[in-house]
């Protein structure tokens, strides 16, 4: 029995009760209401639910199947370059060798020691260039050939009138690749300080001092003085040469706190001082003289009241300014060490050794 017409459901109600139209309802107990598809994307929404504890972790990755020997391969070949040649149709026999083999052929073509100087170069040694011809060849080759040059090679540099300006420019002037390799290298630079301080010229211009006029040692004091404020000759010069060693114990006492290079200190004479090469040709009294008048300066009173700045930086020179005496005392000693003018030396040693010392 159909119900009545009042109890019939009309086509607005309808419409408001159920998505569906009211021509394809036909029984409104039938119909059932079915969400929309962007209110099932809603629901179905992580942003609207809370992400359990276990959703908040990552999935973990697969563990790698490399041995730790294929992992060092990989980060060995990541930087090589491949030696291609020019003409692929010639054949390029090195490029065929393994690295290793290449590596061991560069060390027969390059210097075991390199002679780097150019304010006073040795008469008895040849002149090389600043880098190899092979470093030049390619980028290949220079990459695997840098590597056995700077940490094999010994540096071998001339420091004349403590003027150390020779090996901080060719340490500047490294390309950053090839200077962080020395630290690799066992034998270190070999510094070798000629124990003299002459002047350049038999008879100096006017304003001329040591090696340079006055206006550029100006310049090279600044760090630590105003050389103008020096009465004397004699007092410019040990000023002169307190700035020159107080410069590189703190250039070089930088460079070591990174931890990068290490030097060997040498105080040979000059081939020019000594043409006839005899041995300790007065070899022990130019060094002697080196110590009182010009190692000694650290500790002059002239110096001490020139001395006006950069006073704080003196605790970063100190621990180069020991190894120095103390390579300069050990060089000594290995020679005339059993001399009676070797107790007038340890008290020169010992006085320039307390002046450090207070810094």
């Amino acid at each position: 029995m159909a119900p009545p017409s009042y109890a019939r459901a009309t086509a607005s109600s309808t419409s408001k009760a159920s998505p569906k139209s009211s021509r394809t309802t036909r029984d409104p107990e039938v119909v059932k209401s079915t969400p929309s598809p962007s209110s099932r994307k809603l629901t179905e929404s992580p942003n609207n639910s809370t992400p359990t504890p276990q959703e908040k972790k990552k999935a973990l990755k697969r563990p790698s199947t490399l041995t730790s020997h294929q992992k060092d391969t990989i980060h060995y070949k990541c930087d090589l370059y491949h030696i291609t040649p020019k003409d692929a149709s010639k054949p390029c026999f090195l490029s065929l060798l393994p690295s290793e083999l290449r590596t061991q052929i560069y060390t027969y073509i390059l210097p075991s020691t390199h002679y780097i100087s150019p304010s006073w170069p040795s008469l008895s040694k040849p002149k090389h260039p600043t880098i190899p011809p092979l470093l030049h060849i390619s980028r290949a080759i220079r990459i695997e050939a840098a590597y056995t040059y700077y940490t094999t090679t010994t540096f071998h540099f001339t420091v004349r009138n403590l003027d150390f300006s020779p090996v901080t420019r060719w340490l500047e002037d490294l390309a950053p690749q090839h200077r962080a390799l020395l630290p690799r290298n066992h034998r270190g630079l070999e510094i070798n300080v000629i124990p003299t301080v002459k002047s350049t010229f038999t008879y100096p211009p006017k304003g001329w001092l040591l090696d340079a006029d006055m206006e550029r040692h100006w310049r090279a004091c600044q760090p630590f003085g105003n050389i103008y404020t020096v009465h004397g000759e004699a007092h410019k010069l040990h000023f002169v040469v307190f700035c020159r060693l107080a410069k590189w114990w703190r250039w070089w006492g930088a460079l070591q706190l990174k931890g990068e290079v290490k030097c060997n200190y040498a105080f040979e004479q000059s081939p020019f001082a000594n043409p006839f090469g005899i041995p300790d040709f007065l070899d022990e009294v130019v060094l002697r003289q080196f110590l009182r008048h010009h190692g000694c300066a650290v500790g002059m009173a002239c110096v001490e009241k020139a001395w006006r700045r950069n006073r704080m930086a003196a605790a970063g020179m100190k621990g180069e300014g020991v190894k120095f005496l103390e390579a300069l005392d050990r060089w000594y000693k290995d020679r005339w060490g059993e001399q009676e003018s070797a107790n007038e030396w340890n008290l020169r040693m010992e006085e320039a050794k307390k002046a450090v010392g207070r810094w």
